[in-house]
């Protein structure tokens, strides 16, 4: 599979609601059916995560929305509020029409399952 981490092009980018973009920790693991890619991204709810695939590649974007409460006055500042982005080129050996998301506690759970020709194939031999 060609999951290439593409250019790092929209590392500072500003995000929709005002923040800069910053990419996701991901751990990527390959099964004989599926690439599975585990995305860190806390803060974030299910609402506010896009995915896309275009010219076979995969975006993700997520926007934070978290904020403390009204009223708190904030006596150490260290928590980051930012959008998320990363995209992966994906090749022809992802069948993208049933690729399957699950978002848990700040982990996004991405299977890629790959095309037939993909798979990892067992050739038995004869004895003769």
């Amino acid at each position: 599979m060609d999951i290439i981490k593409k250019e790092k092009e929209n590392k500072n980018l500003e995000s929709t609601r005002g923040n800069n973009y910053r990419t996701p920790e991901c751990d990527i693991y390959e099964t004989n059916e599926a690439y599975v890619l585990y995305f860190d991204i806390p803060g974030v709810e299910k609402d506010d995560l896009n995915l896309k695939i275009e010219k076979d590649t995969l975006y993700l974007t997520a926007e934070c929305t978290k904020r403390a409460g009204e009223g708190y006055d904030c006596l150490r500042d260290e928590m980051i509020y930012s959008g998320f982005r990363r995209s992966f080129q994906l090749g022809n050996s992802v069948n993208t029409e049933n690729i399957d998301a699950e978002y848990r506690n700040g982990t996004l759970k991405l299977s890629l399952p790959k095309r037939e020709e993909q798979k990892t194939k067992q050739i038995k031999i004869k004895v003769g």
